[in-house]
């Protein structure tokens, strides 16, 4: 009986296992990311049309004064210097911590799992931290935590590392990194609210004290905590999903390295014939 081998080619695949050193070594990089970001702070202008409209007057107005006279008056030669009046109510600036767009870097940069279970870590860590002398979180820390307007945030970070690391997966497209972007604010300040509406609800209720009165509250919590944050959240997320591309070849080259067979015809084609045979 004559065999004749078959021309085509079989590939076999490759196959890809997941290095778990690599994977706990960028577990522990994304909760000393996420620990780093609750201790920084910044005071930024209240993000609202007139604050920033008046902020921007007064940075305008600061650095004509500073010019010396001799220059101004060769500046005013060539073009005139506007004159700008420092505004005459007073600039609202407000703390800012860039929590939530570190949680977008991580779900883009370190992907699911990883991003995930350090949120995850550093939440566990918050609330039992403090009874081993450590506070990561804005407000300190301990399991009575969950009664703090914040929490539901926090929660949203968690959810939002998830959502922004299926969204990109293995399609790092800028419409992808936009998409991943808003819906990963979305998840945090949607689920932060909730959060934050639903919990002073239940406790006035638990307190026998549902009144309106508490509506000002969160109203007022609201506006801190997503109104006026989240214009930063939008423009640093953004900033970051850019400076967070290469990293995402160091992380594949930690946590998925390549150990798999490539194209054997030979052997395939022996297989086959030995079979035949058989």
């Amino acid at each position: 009986m004559q065999l004749v081998a078959s021309k085509k080619v079989t590939r076999i695949p490759k196959v890809r296992r997941k290095s778990l050193a690599g994977q706990g070594v960028l577990v522990l990089l994304g909760l000393q990311v996420f620990f780093f970001s609750s201790f920084i702070a910044f005071d930024l202008p209240t993000a609202t049309g007139q604050n920033l409209k008046r902020w921007s007057e007064l940075q305008a107005s600061s650095s004509i004064d500073e010019i010396p006279a001799a220059v101004k008056l060769k500046i005013n030669k060539v073009v005139p210097l506007p004159d700008i009046q420092p505004p005459t109510k007073p600039v609202r600036i407000s703390l800012y911590s860039p929590q939530a767009p570190i949680a977008i870097l991580l779900g883009y940069a370190l992907g699911f799992p990883i991003a995930t279970i350090s949120a995850a870590i550093f939440i566990l860590i918050g609330l039992v931290g403090p009874y081993f002398g450590l506070n990561p979180f804005a407000s300190g820390g301990g399991l009575d935590y969950y009664s703090q307007p914040g929490f539901g945030y926090l929660l949203g970070i968690l959810a939002a590392t998830f959502v922004v690391a299926k969204i990109t997966g293995e399609k790092r497209t800028s419409v992808r990194q936009v998409g991943a972007l808003i819906a990963g604010l979305l998840t945090i300040h949607s689920i932060g609210l909730l959060y934050l509406m639903g919990s002073a609800l239940l406790f006035s209720l638990l307190d026998g004290s549902a009144r309106p009165e508490w509506l000002p509250w969160v109203f007022e919590q609201a506006r801190n905590l997503s109104w006026c944050s989240l214009p930063y959240d939008a423009a640093i997320g953004l900033a970051l999903i850019g400076l967070g591309f290469p990293i995402r070849y160091l992380v594949e080259m930690l946590t998925a390295p390549d150990i798999g067979l490539k194209t054997e015809n030979d052997r395939v084609a022996q297989q086959r014939i030995e079979e035949l045979l058989q």
